[in-house]
């Protein structure tokens, strides 16, 4: 068992580290930018991409939407494309990925469970947090948001790692509150909530495998509502971006499945805090350097 679990933190390292290679690479003008096409190396450049994020998303709780959001605008789609894009691909992922996690008994679904009641509360926080975030986003300047998202998930992996000394006692209060925090960030960027909901549910008393699994659904909630809010101001839905992202996404969602079963909460910890650290820095960096 002990190979098997070094094997999948290995696998989510390898995977992060993959997805930030490529990000510096497409910075750098790796891959040129071409009107999409089915079949075309843009358009299997973008479902590996969607595929690396998924898997990396739902083994450590975030980082779908934080990274493939820059990644895309980088290859030239605009932000009107590219978010409701990322959100419809968000919605199947939750989908998938609470039918697969129940199957697999990381999450649990009876209305007197505790993962039932905390994926209530932040059904409602999602509905108030996206309709403030679509009004916020329509008066602020793109790279002060994108400064605000990078800011608050270092902030929360910093805490993260000071976990052992803070309380955590479970505190539907703290649910609440980052559940809203959340939401307000996915509607505004189509990033920033996997991190902040994951490292926020730790710290409010949700174990780490019940955070990571917990989180899915509540995004895919969030996108839904924000899907809909987003159409109602003008946005734009491009079928041959929505469709590498979703098939990506999907396919990863087994393989990620099975490693959250055998990595030990601790080492589960340890890819939650590193992931939340690297998307919230890479985002701080990105505000200075673009």
């Amino acid at each position: 068992m002990s190979v098997i679990k070094k094997s999948a933190t290995l696998a989510v390292v390898g995977a992060l580290l993959a997805a930030c290679a490529s990000i510096i690479a497409l910075n750098n003008g790796a891959f040129a930018t071409h009107p999409l096409q089915p079949g075309s190396a843009g358009w299997f450049v973008i479902l590996g991409a969607a595929f690396l994020t998924g898997y990396i998303d739902t083994c450590v709780g975030g980082g779908h939407g934080t990274l493939l959001t820059p990644v895309l605008i980088m290859l030239g789609f605009p932000a009107k494309m590219v978010v409701p894009a990322i959100l419809l691909s968000e919605i199947c992922i939750g989908l998938l990925a609470t039918v697969l996690n129940h199957r697999a008994g990381n999450l649990h679904l009876a209305h007197d469970s505790l993962h039932w009641k905390v994926l209530m509360v932040l059904a409602g926080c999602s509905l108030v947090g996206s309709i403030l975030a679509v009004t916020a986003a329509v008066r602020l300047p793109a790279q002060w948001i994108d400064l605000y998202i990078g800011l608050v998930v270092v902030g929360v992996g910093i805490l993260m790692l000071t976990g052992r000394k803070l309380s955590r006692t479970f505190s539907m209060k703290r649910i609440v509150l980052v559940g809203a925090v959340a939401a307000f960030n996915k509607g505004i960027s189509g990033g920033g909530y996997g991190p902040l909901l994951t490292s926020g549910q730790v710290l409010s008393g949700v174990s780490e495998k019940g955070a990571v699994s917990i989180t899915p659904p509540a995004r895919g909630l969030t996108g839904a509502i924000s899907v809909a809010l987003y159409f109602f101001s003008k946005g734009t839905l491009e079928p041959n971006l929505a469709l590498p992202l979703i098939i990506g996404s999907l396919l990863a969602m087994p393989v990620a499945v099975a490693t959250v079963t055998v990595i030990e909460p601790t080492m589960l910890r340890k890819g939650i805090v590193l992931s939340t650290l690297l998307l919230g820095a890479f985002l701080v960096v990105r505000v200075f350097i673009r």
